[in-house]
């Protein structure tokens, strides 16, 4: 599982390569795409025990539900050593009814007054101690729901894939609680059996592993082992429940939200006040315990989560913005489909590019060794007046045994005039004892003339339809002390895939990378836990202009107590930008570590050569790029976080830009189901100011209320008739309010 939040707001800055830095030090290669270990033994069976009332979920483990004796296992640590024993004592209790899965931790700490928890949102607890699951309901190793609970039973969920490592986005519906007590902390959940995916019957095998987190320090740990080069697929023990039936899974879920938006139009001047009133309604049902439909009619996709400020000044590629809404987070494990880690095709499905969805149909589940997921949507957000483009994505997966598997994908977007479609396949499989491969290829086919338009080339082609290509190979090698990676990638000049995030067609892309795992003596050294030495090799040739790109990192990384870590990277590099080819010095500097209970500090620097893409024509400057992070919690409610983000480059000793982001995000959490917050982002090149609003009550996923209210300041100046942007005071040029009501049915 992996904690850290550094690699997210380094991405922002600028790609380099830390993909395997996170792989490699999250839990030991946590990634399951550096799963090199071959099986190990047949895991034992658990057996729970069959109850016939559940516990009061409270966290006192006194109900007679308990009374038996726990599971008494050793956790081994996974991160940042892997295979030490977890210095306190952690117990299991496991039981079911025909309603729910129910378990109960004893986490023995001798210190309890130093165990780090927190009153706050979901998923907002991985800082805190936290203690957990990752259960794979069908047993398929395809996929496993990631539970996390921290001392004051406030949750955290994600859904892992075998592709791909976990998902946060998704909020399940199931039950927590947690208390501190004198020697340690205890903690009790409940999962319905209407929240999970499985295959029912008389005996139904599930996959189960149990992980816990202990943060001054920096150590976590499961049972069964992770070992190196495994992920959770490779590591889980059987767990056996007898005679599970087919719940109902129906789900009624209707929305309403209402909202104004107001824009002034002259200095003394605001403009019609924009209303809208939004009624909205999604059904879920379960064809099966393994299969389930969804669908949504006018679906409410308001985003309480606004998208944080990026550094958009003098970007070669577009920025990213990750999914936030409920229908699309739900079952996107089941889409995930490989390609090469820090490519230019990071996500064939992408759902953010169905912008305006005026309604959709999901269905996503398991039979036997087989995934599947089908989505369709249309989409109101259209070039062409009045008509609706439609997405269709199909997605399969067979499991060959642990978490090999092959798979197959379907993308097609259809609009009038205009079409796009794209088949595909991929694989993962091991090789004797600590290698792994990963391939895919995805063949596309489009309408000539939409790609003619984008390139400008009338005369490219003269076939009713343009066919291309994208090939993706990985291989990966990974012991307790050494990791290597290697891949190439191919994109086609033609190349198109409209579900996708694709940065960059045409083009040959290869990377190396290696590295070395040193683990000091803890006896001498009990500060310091991981010295990892690496290097990591980019080469890529443009299929069109015939130049060639090339960057070679040198990184060394230190890993320590308190959630410690350190870093320096020094990176040659060569780049081709419009004609010219520069050769660019560059070297970073990072950490971050949790100084106490209340305060956390993370920070990077970058210096060296920068390239102005905007300039006509282009030209090699000087600039640095950096953050640094302050998280503030003074009390079990209150949180506070301060952002500042830096960005500049100079030609000559002339400054040509220098850009900062101040953020400020307040939160005050009454209780598990109630905050308040208020987030503040400043962005000092484009001058504008955004203050963002909120109180959000959720007693479970799906039943909310939320009222906000929201206002973009703008440096501008009105002058002869007309805006001049980028000067003058701040102005509160938007105005902007809603309102959100939501309530799950579930029968």
């Amino acid at each position: 599982m992996k904690v850290k939040k550094l690699e997210k707001k380094r991405n922002q800055i600028r790609p380099i390569p830390f993909l395997f830095i996170g792989m490699l030090l999250g839990s030991c290669t946590a990634s399951p795409m550096l799963q090199a270990i071959p099986a190990a033994a047949e895991p034992q069976e658990l057996y729970p025990v069959l109850v016939h009332q559940g516990p009061k979920i409270d966290g006192k483990l006194d109900d007679e539900t308990w009374q038996f004796e726990p599971l008494t296992r050793d956790f081994s640590s996974y991160s940042p050593i892997c295979g030490e024993k977890l210095p306190y004592q952690t117990l299991v209790w496991m039981a079911y009814d025909t309603k729910n899965l129910y378990f109960a931790f004893k986490c023995y700490d001798p210190e309890p007054q130093k165990i780090k928890t927190s009153i706050t949102r979901r998923d907002n607890m991985y800082r805190d101690d936290w203690i957990g699951l990752s259960l794979d309901a069908q047993g398929n190793k395809h996929t496993s729901y990631h539970l996390f609970i921290n001392p004051n039973g406030i949750q955290g969920d994600a859904l892992n894939s075998s592709i791909f490592a976990e998902d946060r986005a998704p909020d399940y519906v199931w039950q927590s609680a947690g208390k501190v007590v004198e020697k340690g902390y205890q903690v009790e959940i409940a999962i319905p059996l209407k929240s999970i995916s499985y295959f029912s019957g008389k005996e139904v095998k599930m996959g189960i592993l149990f992980w816990r987190y202990i943060s001054r320090l920096g150590m976590s740990g499961s049972w069964p082992e992770i070992k190196p080069g495994e992920w959770v697929f490779n590591s889980h023990a059987i767990v056996v429940y007898k005679n599970l039936d087919k719940p109902l899974k129906l789900e009624l879920l209707p929305a309403i939200t209402h909202g104004t938006n107001r824009e002034r139009d002259t200095l003394e001047q605001w403009g019609e006040i924009d209303k809208f009133t939004n009624l909205g309604i999604g059904l879920k049902y379960g064809i099966t315990s393994s299969i389930t439909a969804e669908i949504t009619v006018k679906p409410d996709f308001s985003q309480v989560e606004s998208d944080a400020f990026q550094v958009e000044v003098n970007q070669r590629y577009p920025l990213f913005y990750s999914e936030k809404r409920p229908f699309f987070m739900e079952g996107s494990d089941m889409f995930t489909f490989f390609t090469m880690p820090q490519g230019f095709l990071p996500n064939p499905v992408h759902t953010r590019r169905i912008i305006d969805p005026n309604w959709g149909i999901k269905i996503t589940g398991g039979i036997g060794k087989t995934s599947l997921g089908i989505l369709a949507a249309a989409d109101q957000w259209s070039p062409v007046q009045g008509k609706q483009a439609f997405f269709g994505i199909a997605r399969a997966k067979y499991n060959l045994g642990e978490d090999n598997y092959i798979g197959i994908l379907y993308n097609s977007h259809e609009l009038t005039g205009d079409y796009n479609r794209v088949f595909g396949a991929d694989m993962c499989y091991r090789l004797y004892n600590y290698h792994r491969v990963n391939a895919s290829f995805l063949f596309s086919m489009s309408d000539k003339n939409h790609l003619q338009e984008q390139e400008q080339e009338p005369n490219i082609d003269t076939r009713a339809q343009i066919n291309s290509s994208d090939l993706n190979f990985m291989y990966f090698y990974q012991t307790r002390d050494l990791g290597i990676a290697a891949g190439v990638e191919h994109i086609g000049r033609d190349f198109r895939m409209d579900s996708s995030f694709l940065k960059r067609t045409g083009i040959d892309h290869a990377l190396i990378w290696a590295g070395y795992f040193f683990y000091p003596d803890n006896k001498k050294l009990p500060w310091l836990k991981l010295i990892l030495p690496e290097i990591t090799i980019h080469y890529t040739h443009d299929l069109r202009t015939q130049m060639d790109d090339w960057s070679f990192d040198l990184i060394l990384n230190g890993n320590f107590t308190r959630r410690g870590s350190l870093g320096i990277n020094y990176f040659p590099a060569r780049e081709s930008w419009q004609g010219q080819t520069f050769n660019l010095d560059k070297f970073a500097l990072w950490g971050g570590i949790q100084l106490t209970k209340w305060l956390q500090l993370t920070a990077e620097i970058n210096l060296g050569d920068k390239i102005d893409y905007d300039a006509q024509p282009s030209y090699k400057g000087k600039g640095s790029d950096g953050f640094i992070t302050l998280v503030l919690q003074p009390t079990y409610n209150l949180n506070q976080q301060f952002n500042l983000i830096h960005s500049d480059l100079s030609k000559d000793k002339r400054k040509i830009y220098d850009l900062d982001i101040l953020y400020s995000r307040t939160t005050y959490q009454f209780n598990k189901y109630f905050f308040l917050r208020a987030i503040l982002q400043y962005d000092s090149y484009q001058k504008c100011l955004l203050t963002d609003f909120l109180a959000s009550f959720t007693l479970i996923p799906g039943t909310v209320f939320h009222i906000g209210y929201g206002g973009l300041y703008e440096g501008r100046k009105w002058q002869e008739g007309q805006w001049v942007y980028r000067q003058g005071n701040l102005l509160n040029i938007k105005r902007s309010f809603f309102l959100k009501a939501s309530y799950l049915w579930r029968f």
